[in-house]
This record gives C-alpha cells, sequence and structure tokens, in this order.
C-alpha cells in the first residue's frame, strides 16, 4: 500500500473566524525582552497545516511562534514583534524558532513515518534576510538532522526591495542545497513584482486578506485569481492563507489554487495535538 501523508477529515475545521487577540498590552522595549525569553526558555511553537485542497492531505505545517511571558500569559507575534525589532533581537529570534521546527520535524517523522507532513515553513524576518543567513539554516540542518528538502523558507513580501534583492545570493546558495523559499502574503505589501524574476522562489502564499474578500469583493476575486495564474505561469506552487469557510475553499479550488491553511481546516496546534490528529487520520 502506497504511503502517504495523512490527510485533514473533512470535518475537522469550523467555519469560523477566530476571536481577534487583546491588543491592550503589548511588551514594551524596556520589558522583558525576547532575548531573555530565548534564554528562559519562554517561547512556544504551534504549527498550522498547509493542506492540498484536492484531497486533504497534509502537504506540510507552518511553524508560528507564542511567547509564554510570565506576566502577560501566552503572546502572538504581533504582541512582541516590534519590541524584537526595536531591541534588534529578530535574528535570535528566528535562530531559536528555526532549530525548534527541524527538531520537531524530526520528531514527527519520527512518530508518523511517511504519513508526516512533507516539510515544515520557517519564516525568515527583514532584520535577518539583511544578514548572510547561509550559516544559520545551515547549522540548524546539520545539528538536528533534517534533510534540506524538508525545509521551507518563508519571506514576508513586507520586506523592502533592496533587503530581498541583497538577500537573493544567500537564498541562491541555499536552494542548491535543497532548500524551498515561499513568498508570504503575497499581494498585501508594495513591493515591486520584479523580485519574483529576482528571487530563487518555489512557492506564493496569497495574504488572507484577499481570501477573506473573495466572495464579497470582485475586486479581491479577482485579484485571487490574477495571482494564482501569475503563479502557474511561473512555475510557483500556490497556496492561500486565512481560509475560514468551506464557500471560500470551495472557490479556491475553482480559481485553481492547490494548498490552503486556515481555521476551518486546522488552527495552530501544539506539537502532541498535531501528531495525534495526523496519527488518528493516517491509520
Amino acid at each position: 500500500m502506497t504511503c502517504r501523508p495523512a490527510a485533514l477529515p473533512t470535518t475537522s475545521g469550523v467555519d469560523h473566524v477566530p476571536t481577534p487577540p487583546n491588543h491592550a498590552v503589548h511588551v514594551r522595549a524596556g520589558d522583558r525582552s525576547v532575548a531573555r525569553a530565548v534564554a528562559n526558555d519562554e517561547l512556544r511553537l504551534r504549527y498550522q497545516p498547509i493542506v492540498r485542497i484536492q484531497d486533504r492531505a497534509v502537504m506540510a505545517v507552518e511553524a508560528l511562534v507564542r511567547w509564554q511571558h510570565p506576566t502577560l500569559g501566552l503572546l502572538t507575534p504581533d504582541r512582541f514583534f516590534d519590541a524584537a525589532t526595536r531591541n534588534g533581537h529578530m535574528p535570535l529570534l528566528d535562530r531559536w524558532v528555526l532549530h525548534r521546527a527541524c527538531r520537531d520535524m524530526i520528531a514527527i517523522r519520527g512518530a508518523l513515518g511517511c504519513a508526516a507532513p512533507v516539510r515544515v515553513n520557517v519564516n525568515i524576518s527583514a532584520p535577518t534576510l539583511a544578514t548572510d543567513f547561509t550559516g544559520l539554516v545551515t547549522t540548524a540542518l546539520e545539528r538536528t538532522g533534517l534533510p534540506a528538502r524538508r525545509l521551507r523558507l518563508e519571506l514576508c513580501e513586507g520586506a523592502d526591495l533592496d533587503t530581498l534583492t541583497r538577500a537573493g545570493p544567500h537564498l541562491e546558495s541555499l536552494t542548491r542545497r535543497g532548500i524551498g523559499v515561499a513568498l508570504d502574503d503575497m499581494g498585501a505589501g508594495s513591493t515591486d513584482l520584479r523580485y519574483l524574476s529576482r528571487l530563487a522562489l518555489h512557492d506564493i502564499k496569497i495574504d488572507k486578506q484577499f481570501v477573506a474578500g473573495m466572495l464579497s469583493s470582485q475586486r479581491d476575486h479577482a485579484i485571487v485569481t490574477l495571482l494564482t495564474d501569475l503563479a502557474h505561469r511561473l512555475r510557483l506552487r500556490v497556496a492561500a492563507e486565512g481560509v475560514e469557510t468551506a464557500e471560500q475553499l470551495a472557490a479556491l479550488a475553482r480559481i485553481g489554487v492547490s494548498y490552503a491553511q486556515g481555521y476551518h481546516l486546522a488552527p495552530p496546534l501544539v506539537l502532541s495535538d498535531l501528531t495525534d490528529t495526523l496519527g488518528a487520520t493516517g491509520t
């Protein structure tokens, strides 16, 4: 029998837009720093499945960082990324996420075998992209033993064109080793489209704001269609973020989007819940 990545059941998600987090309290520059959070093992990862729409197979998971703050509770990135950027801690944060995600991917594959997701997606911030980050990535793979083909780096479109252009040679070096590269939040930023020809890309991810509006706005629907056609012409995989309803998922399939992630399919999960969910559906 052919072994393949586990598929999520059709009832795994709900037609639900999660309540936005409380933005009343943010970590300020003078508060406990991300550097201390790393040192004190206060960071946590959640994994959100990236699903092949055709059969709901979980082809990848995106690693999403959280901070278990000792006084503020569990913080999402919007609560502490600004402070981490001001303090120059984003490369340190990226390094922690990369190493932990690679290590966890090894654990998932050990538990599920070929029913595990094919790869893990890890976000790389603009401050890290402005450095020579090849050593950071290759060291994480070497120390954890994760094969290069199992890792996908996600680049935020919010990074300026100069930063992405300077990062190009480093990305090309990593892709030659077998590491994949995805452009996140496609369509959300104002960056010139020239980076699509300058960067070694494998995937684009359509920003969730267009997915949210595509059923009620002809313009949003047109943008999703345009980005999908562009990806196909460039021979790139295309995924949609923020899928919250069955109707959105069906519309994406009709347009030709092959992959999706969002709360309709599955929320971000702790490692044990991810393994249990995929183990149950893969048997």
